[in-house]
């Protein structure tokens, strides 16, 4: 469940699809979960730098990932999740 209480952004990451945005949910201590939805189709894609097959921005696609691995890759990120990422098992983040 998502805490109301907790400073959340919504970042445009472009490239993939019009409005297409992340969602990073920070705790007090700066720690955070970044939500990148089709930014990437799991972290896999993040990892390897793979963009999708389908893009409207191909190069925007390509910086929009630069940045989710980025932060992905940060010692604050708790944890950083794709929508169709098959490896993610249900689980509940703590923040």
């Amino acid at each position: 469940m998502l805490s109301l209480h907790r400073p959340r952004q919504m970042i445009n990451i472009p490239g993939h699809c019009d409005g297409l945005c992340a969602v990073k949910i920070t705790r007090e201590d700066g720690h955070y979960v970044l939500l990148f939805s089709d930014g990437g189709y799991a972290t896999k894609s993040w990892k390897e730098m793979i963009t999708s097959g389908v893009s409207l921005d191909k190069e925007m696609q390509r910086k929009s990932l630069q940045w989710i691995r980025e932060q992905s890759m940060d010692a604050n990120c708790i944890e950083s999740l794709a929508t169709h990422d098959t490896d993610i098992k249900p689980h509940v983040i703590e923040l």
